[in-house]
Parts: C-alpha cells; structure tokens; sequence
C-alpha cells in the first residue's frame, strides 16, 4: 500500500474512504471486523494484509486462539497450504506484538 500512497495518493485516499465508510456501516464491533479480515486475507494469501489486520485485532484485544481459529476457518475453502502460510504469518506477528509490549515495560 506504501508505494500506491506515494504513486496515486488520490486513488488510496479513495481506498482509505471506502473501507472507512464499511466500517462504519458494520455493526459489528472492531475485533470482529479484524476477525473477519484475516480469514479474508488467508483465503487470498494476503500475508502482508495478515501481519496489518493480526495486530489490529491484538489491539482490540483478540486472543491468539481467536486469531487462529479465524484462519482455520479458511481450511476447507482454500486448503492446508495457505492456512499454513497464514498460521506461520500471524504467530510472527504475535510474537512481534508481544515483543514490542515486552520492551515497553
């Protein structure tokens, strides 16, 4: 998304105003909505999306039991290979988040 800002900054504050307005538009609460966001995301091997929405979710206080089983759920839908690769993307970023807590202290 980094070079889309810098290239066609019209085009991502676009972006940046649709996704704004779906979340406004969805009752459900922030968690759920990053929940959600990372099955997506595992079903279309965004890995860079994963490591963005695992510590959004983090932030709303999602467990790393709910993160996985979120990419779980993508199992029988996109198979054993992408719920692996996002398994292993979304621990890394676990561990990240929970590193940068760990320097906080």
């Amino acid at each position: 998304m980094r070079n889309i800002i810098q290239e066609a900054p019209n085009v991502a504050e676009g972006f940046f105003n649709l996704t704004k307005e779906i979340k406004q538009y969805s009752p459900m609460d922030e968690k759920t909505n990053e929940l959600i966001l990372i099955g997506i995301f595992t079903a279309n091997r965004g890995l860079r999306a994963i490591d963005t929405h695992v510590e959004r979710a983090l932030q709303h206080e999602a467990t790393k039991e709910e993160i996985i089983a979120a990419i779980l759920l993508a199992m029988p839908a996109v198979g054993v290979s992408n719920v692996t690769l996002a398994v292993e993307r979304a621990l890394e970023a676990i561990r990240q988040w929970e590193g940068h807590g760990e320097q906080a202290d």
